[in-house]
C-alpha cells in the first residue's frame, strides 16, 4: 500500500473514532486499540511460520508488511544490529506526523504505536521489546530495540 492510499485510510479512521470519542468518551479509544492490537497479533501469527532468523526481520516485518511499504514512511538509524539485538532510532515516523499535525497524537499512540510490543510478542514469542519514547507522545524520535530473551 503506498502512503497516499494509506493516508486516506488513516483519514477516514480518525474522523470514526473522533466521533465514537465524542459521543461515548475516550474508552472508546482504548476498546479500539485493544480490537486492532487483536487482529494484528493474528497477521504477525500469520507471518511468522518461518521462524526469524534475527531480530532486525521482526522490526522489518512489524514496520513494513503490516503498514504502508512506501520507502518514506519511516527514517531511521540502525544502533545495533546482531544475532541477539536490533537496535533503531527513528527519526521521522509518517504516522507520528499524520496524528500530530491533526491534533490527535493520543488516538494515533493508541492506535499505532501500541502495537510494537504486541506484534512483537505474536511474531516470536521469545524477543523482549522495549521502548521509552516515541515521536507521536512529543519526543524527539522513537527507539526501539528487540532483543532476544535469554
Amino acid at each position: 500500500m503506498t502512503w497516499a492510499e494509506e493516508e486516506k485510510k488513516l483519514t477516514e479512521m480518525l474522523e470514526i473514532l473522533k466521533a465514537l470519542r465524542k459521543k461515548f468518551g475516550a474508552e472508546v479509544i482504548d476498546i479500539a486499540s485493544q480490537a486492532r492490537l487483536t487482529v494484528h497479533k493474528k497477521w504477525m501469527k500469520a507471518l511468522s511460520k518461518e521462524p526469524p532468523q534475527k531480530p532486525a526481520e521482526l522490526f522489518h516485518h512489524s514496520a513494513f508488511s503490516i503498514t504502508s511499504d512506501d520507502s518514506g514512511t519511516l527514517e531511521y538509524d540502525v544502533l545495533d544490529d546482531t544475532e541477539k539485538r536490533f537496535a533503531v532510532e527513528i527519526r521521522r515516523c509518517r504516522y507520528a506526523d499524520f496524528y500530530r499535525t491533526r491534533g490527535c497524537p493520543e488516538i494515533g499512540y493508541a492506535m499505532h504505536c501500541v502495537m510494537d510490543s504486541g506484534e512483537a510478542q505474536a511474531y516470536w514469542p521469545g524477543i523482549i521489546f522495549k521502548r521509552s519514547k516515541t515521536l507521536m507522545q512529543g519526543d524527539g524520535s522513537c527507539n526501539h530495540c528487540y532483543q532476544i530473551e535469554e
